[in-house]
C-alpha cells in the first residue's frame, strides 16, 4: 500500500538525519522514501532469525533492536544494540549471504524497510551511499575487533600510597574490586600498616613484601583476576619503586600538598625506570579543604588522572567519596560511562533533578559533556556541587526582586538583563572561583560555536566559568565573546546535545539527557486550532526565544546516534527564561530519571558482566 503524504514526510525527515543518506538532495530523499514502507515493532519481538535469507534492508527510524550471534555449537552471545539512524542487512544483501545474526526488539519502535533489490539499485545510482556503507562497515569492524581484543586492564596493579589517607583509599579500592566480582591477590611492603586502616576487606590476606627483594608478580596466576602490590615510603621517606617493575599500571595516590615532592620522584622514576613511568596514573586525594586538584605544568602522563575524595576513615563513606571511588574502579577496569546534557535555557534546570535521582540510585559518571544550560549545570556538578545545593542556589540567584517581577513578561527581560549586565560571571564565579576544567572532579566537555570558522569548539581545559559563558552565550541577546581569534556563541546553534563528543572520545556507554525533546504547541498565546483572525502578534523577545527553543528541539534529533540510553524530561510546560522555577523544573527531571533507573541499571550491569566474562575468557 502506498504511503500517505504524512508518512512520506516522516520518512524523508528520518532519512535526512541518517549517515546512509549523507550527500543526497531533498529530491533524492523523497524518491528513496517513495520506495520504502514503515514497519512498527514491539519490545521483545523477534524481527529476524539467524540463517534467514535477507530480502529486506532496514533503517531503524525509532527505538532500538539488539543483535545476537550464534557460534558453531549453537551458543548465543549479544553483539550490541542497533540504534536510531543505523542500518541493518546491507552486508548480507551485497554479499548474497544468509543473515548471520538474530535481531530482537529492545524497545517499541519503527523500521524503514526497502526490498533488497531496491538497495542494490540505490547503491548503483547514488555513489555517496556506497561511501556511507563502507564507513558504517568499517566502524562495525572496529567495534567488534575492539571488543574481541578487550582484556582486564592492569591485571598486575601497583599502588603507591604515600599517606594514611592513601592507604585508606587502597583498601576501599580492593573492597570495591572484590564487590564487582574480581579475584584478587595482594602484597604490601607495610602489610600491617595497610591492614590497620580498617578499610581493607577482612577476607583478603595481604602478604608482606618485607622479606623479598624480587618482584613477586607473575604474568598470570590461576584463579586470580588481579594482583595488587601496595608500596609506601620507608622510615627514610623513600619509596622502593623496584617493587613495581612487574606491574601493568601504577596508581599513585597523591596528596595535593605533596605534588612538588612527587614531581621529583616522578622525574627520578622517568630517568631510572622509563617503562614504569609510562604506566603511572595519578589519583588525587581531595577533601572539603581541597575540592579540586592542583594545576600542574610539566607533568606528562599517558594515563588520565582521577580525582577521589577521602574525608572519612571509618563508617559509611560520603557522597563525593563514593562518586570518586566509582570513577577510579571503572578507570582500572577499562570501562567508561558518560552523560551528555542538552541545552534548553531554563529547561536545563531539569538536569539537576536527573543527576540527583541518578546519584541517589548509586549511578555515577566518568566524563560529561554539555551545551548551553547543560554545560552550566554539568560543570557545577563536575566541580563537586550537589544537585540539591545547585537547585537551591539557582532558585535564589535567578529570582529577581518583587518590583522586577511586576513588569510584563518579566522572565524574558530578566534573562536579557543577566546578559546585558554581565551578571552570569559574578554569579558563577562565587561557586567556581578561578578553577579550570582540568582541575574538576569529573572531566567535562563544554560545547560552544565559533562564528569565525563556523564550527563547534569543545572546551576541555581552561577557566571553567569562561567555558560556561561561551556555551550559554545567546546570539542577538548577547554579543559574541571574542577570544583567541574566535567569536563564540551558544553551542546549541550547531550541537545541542553533544553525545557525539563523548562517543568519539571512546566512552563505552553514553546517557543522553534531552530537555528539549518536547515543545508546547503554543506560541505567544497562539495555538494550532486558532483561526487567523483570533491570533495575536508576538513580541521580538518571544519570537527570538521560540526560535532558540525550536532550534534546540530539532538539532537534537540529528546527533542522537551516539546515545546508548535516553532520559527525556517533559519540560514543555516551562519557558526558556523561567529560571525562577528551577525547583519545579528540576522535579520534572528527577521524576523522568526515576522512571528510567531500573532499565539503566540493567543495561550497565549487562555491560559490566560482559566485560568481566570476556576478560576471563582471554586470560
Amino acid at each position: 500500500m502506498a504511503a500517505s503524504k504524512a508518512e512520506l514526510d516522516r520518512m524523508v525527515a528520518w532519512l535526512g538525519a541518517v549517515r546512509f543518506c549523507d550527500g543526497l538532495t531533498p529530491e533524492q530523499l523523497n524518491d528513496i522514501a517513495g520506495e520504502m514502507y514503515l514497519r512498527p515493532f514491539s519490545a521483545g519481538e523477534t524481527l529476524a532469525a539467524a540463517g534467514d535469507e535477507v530480502t529486506e534492508f532496514w533503517i531503524v527510524a525509532e527505538g532500538e533492536i539488539e543483535a545476537f550471534a550464534t557460534d558453531p555449537r549453537g551458543r548465543e552471545s549479544p553483539l550490541g544494540a542497533v540504534r536510531q539512524g543505523e542500518t541493518v542487512g546491507e552486508l548480507a544483501i551485497l554479499e548474497k549471504t544468509p543473515r548471520p545474526v538474530r535481531f530482537t526488539a529492545r524497545t517499541h519502535g519503527t523500521l524503514l524497510v526497502a526490498p533488497a533489490e531496491v538497495l542494490l539499485a540505490w547503491v548503483e545510482a547514488y555513489p555517496s551511499m556506497m561511501r556511507s556503507l563502507f564507513h558504517t562497515l568499517s566502524l562495525r569492524f572496529k567495534q567488534v575487533t575492539g571488543m574481541a581484543a578487550r582484556s582486564l586492564p592492569s591485571p598486575r596493579l601497583g599502588i603507591v600510597a604515600t599517606s594514611p589517607r592513601g592507604r585508606v583509599l587502597a583498601g576501599r579500592l580492593a573492597t570495591r574490586l572484590l564487590a564487582v566480582g574480581e579475584r584478587l591477590l595482594a602484597w604490601s611492603d607495610h602489610a600491617l600498616a595497610v591492614k590497620s586502616t580498617g578499610s581493607w576487606p577482612d577476607a583478603l590476606i595481604i602478604q608482606d613484601l618485607a622479606a623479598s627483594d624480587t618482584p613477586l608478580l607473575q604474568p598470570t596466576t590461576p584463579g586470580v583476576d588481579r594482583q595488587i602490590v601496595v608500596v609506601s615510603p620507608g622510615s627514610d621517606g623513600r619509596t622502593d619503586f623496584r617493587r613495581l617493575l612487574g606491574c601493568d599500571e601504577v596508581l599513585w595516590l597523591l596528596e595535593p600538598r605533596d605534588a612538588a615532592d612527587a614531581s621529583q620522584d616522578f622525574a627520578s622514576i622517568n630517568s631510572l625506570y622509563r617503562e614504569l613511568a609510562q604506566k603511572v596514573r595519578i589519583a588525587w586525594l581531595l577533601d572539603a579543604d581541597t575540592p579540586v586538584a592542583p594545576l600542574l605544568t610539566g607533568w606528562e602522563f599517558e594515563k588520565a588522572d582521577v580525582k577521589v575524595a577521602v574525608e572519612s576513615t571509618e563508617g559509611a563513606i560520603k557522597r563525593q567519596e563514593r562518586l570518586g571511588l566509582d570513577r577510579l574502579v571503572r578507570a582500572l577496569r577499562g570501562v567508561s560511562v558518560g552523560i551528555a546534557l542538552a541545552g534548553g535555557g531554563a529547561k536545563g534546570m531539569a538536569h539537576f533533578g536527573v543527576l540527583n535521582a541518578l546519584e541517589q540510585a548509586g549511578l555515577s559518571f566518568d566524563v560529561m559533556s554539555g551545551t548551553s544550560a547543560g554545560a552550566m549545570a554539568g560543570i557545577l556538578y563536575a566541580s563537586g556541587m550537589s544537585p540539591e545545593q545547585a537547585i537551591k542556589n539557582f532558585q535564589q540567584d535567578l529570582t529577581p526582586s518583587r518590583l522586577f517581577r511586576s513588569l510584563p513578561k518579566w522572565p524574558n527581560w530578566y534573562l536579557v538583563s543577566q546578559y546585558r549586565r554581565r551578571a552570569w560571571d559574578g554569579m558563577l564565579r562565587k561557586y567556581l572561583h578561578d578553577w579550570r576544567l582540568e582541575q574538576l572532579s569529573i572531566p567535562f566537555n563544554a560545547v560552544t560555536v565559533d562564528l569565525v570558522q563556523a564550527r563547534t569548539v569543545v572546551r576541555r581545559q581552561g577557566d571553567a566559568v569562561h567555558a560556561i559563558l561561551e556555551s550559554i552565550n545567546l546570539p542577538i541577546v548577547s554579543k559574541p565573546i571574542l577570544r583567541d581569534g574566535m567569536a563564540l556563541v551558544d553551542g546549541g546553534v550547531l550541537n545541542n546535545l553533544p553525545a557525539d563528543v563523548l562517543a568519539e572520545g571512546g566512552v563505552d556507554f553514553v546517557v543522553g539527557v534531552d530537555v528539549s525533546s518536547r515543545v508546547r504547541p503554543e506560541f505567544a498565546g497562539n495555538r494550532p486550532d486558532m483561526p487567523t483572525g483570533s491570533m495575536r502578534d508576538a513580541g521580538a523577545l518571544d519570537t527570538l526565544f521560540r526560535i532558540f527553543e525550536s532550534q534546540a528541539h530539532n538539532i537534537g534529533k540529528l546527533r542522537n546516534r551516539a546515545v546508548d540510553f535516553w532520559i527525556k524530561p517533559d519540560t514543555s510546560g516551562f519557558g526558556l527564561a523561567e529560571f525562577h522555577r528551577t525547583a519545579e523544573i528540576a522535579a520534572v527531571g528527577e521524576a523522568a530519571a526515576h522512571d528510567a533507573i531500573a532499565e539503566l541499571k540493567q543495561r550497565l550491569g549487562e555491560l559490566e558482566k560482559r566485560l568481566l566474562e570476556q576478560s576471563r575468557s582471554r586470560a
